[in-house]
């Protein structure tokens, strides 16, 4: 490959990678809420307690059943927005 080809390569890389960040794109991201289990578990276990170690729904080391981002998870939704995210503002 010549010179010029690899400099337009690298060029769409880095412009490629601007777009992604500044839209906060992802290409490996989970389709839906439940490919974010092991993440969940992970923020669960180690950073959403309290500084004993607790639970700071229940009080105690078990997760609380009604905890918002279980029921997130389990509730298996694409995580995928179609349309406008202003649509309720358009008359």
């Amino acid at each position: 490959m010549g010179p010029t080809l690899l400099a337009i390569l690298g060029l769409a890389l880095v412009f490629g990678f601007i777009v992604l960040r500044k839209e906060r794109l992802t290409l490996f991201g989970p389709k839906s809420t439940a490919g974010i289990s092991a993440s969940a578990s992970h923020f669960c276990t180690n950073n959403c307690r309290l500084v004993d170690g607790r639970c700071p729904l229940t009080g105690s080391e078990q997760q609380a059943l009604n905890c918002p981002l279980w029921k997130f998870v389990e509730a298996d939704l694409p995580t995928t927005v179609y349309g406008s995210p202003f649509s309720y503002t358009e008359s």
